[in-house]
């Protein structure tokens, strides 16, 4: 069998530093006529090392083979992890995994990347264990892509916060949370402003509570047809505060659209955060706050009335 250019990592949000991985592992395959695969890990190898204390996700894994495939990798596989392959010394897991089971003659990780029983190998060993059966590794410094640190660490607390600027500005693109569209309280059909309260893999880190300006595309038929349509979105998180409601819901404004939402998957980003979560003293007060968020969100966005 032909080996191939492995990209390794758990390439949550499939950042900037990420983006570099990967693209070196394509650029090492051109060179080299040889197929590109970034490997990745699922369930996150927390989840398994410490059940309940496991990060929010800020790309589920169909999200994160669609961002990967887009960098120009010819396929995407996922590393089954367990408590079994937690247990390989790296030495086992380069021969076991990445050269048995993934035919890697070419390794590219990013420079502090860990692997192995307790994390015990680092790059050094990842290249000691590939030049062993005559392979090769590289390292990519993430941190020059802006000259700064970029980790899904935090990335997360960015979006965790609201601050979603600012994490777009290292993911590369706004943030994305997809799900399907599912009945809610149906009071915006109401007061004029009809959303459709998306409900996101419960994998998925969701966004400070708040008002966001950003966009919907209506993807697809729940395991149907795509239909991917672009609409302006003023995006609710948050409890409505003003009606005492105990879950935090995610609910989106599409700006011109006027048809049924039900059952549809939805891709929701989040460019701006408009303004916190807040309590109004009544659905009038409600009303009129709506459509100054609504308003802002179109300026932001460009969109016309």
């Amino acid at each position: 069998m032909q080996p191939v250019v492995v990209a390794l990592g758990n390439f949550d949000g499939v950042h900037l530093g990420h983006q570099a991985v990967v693209r070196r592992a394509v650029e090492e395959g051109h060179k080299r006529g040889l197929r590109s695969v970034a490997a990745t890990f699922d369930p996150h190898p927390r989840a398994v090392l410490w059940p309940g204390n496991e990060p929010k996700l800020l790309t589920t894994p169909e999200v994160r083979r669609e961002r990967l495939l887009g960098c120009g990798v010819d396929e995407v596989h996922e590393i089954r992890f367990d408590r079994e392959l937690s247990k390989k010394s790296p030495r086992e897991f380069v021969l076991e995994v990445l050269v048995g089971r993934l035919s890697a003659g070419v390794v590219v990780v990013g420079e502090n990347f860990r692997f192995g029983h307790k994390a015990s190998g680092d790059v050094a060993e990842l290249g000691r264990c590939m030049r062993e059966v005559g392979g090769e590794a590289y390292a990519v410094p993430i941190s020059n892509v802006l000259g700064e640190d970029i980790s899904s660490t935090r990335i997360r607390k960015l979006v965790a916060t609201g601050e979603v600027r600012e994490a777009a500005r290292l993911l590369g693109r706004p943030y994305l949370l997809r799900g399907e569209v599912v009945e809610g309280d149906k009071r915006g059909r109401t007061i004029g402003f009809p959303t459709a309260n998306v409900l996101p893999d419960e994998r998925a880190l969701v966004p400070g509570r708040g008002v966001y300006a950003g966009y919907a595309r209506v993807g697809r038929e729940c395991y149907g047809a795509c239909t991917n349509e672009c609409y302006g979105a003023c995006t609710n998180v948050g409890t409505a505060p003003t009606f005492d409601r105990r879950d935090s819901r995610v609910e989106a404004y599409l700006l011109g659209y006027g048809g049924d939402l039900y059952g549809k998957v939805v891709d929701v980003t989040f460019e701006e955060r408009l303004r916190p979560e807040k309590r109004f003293s009544g659905i009038g007060e409600l009303k009129e706050q709506i459509a100054r968020d609504v308003e802002e969100a179109r300026n932001f966005l460009g969109e016309g009335a």
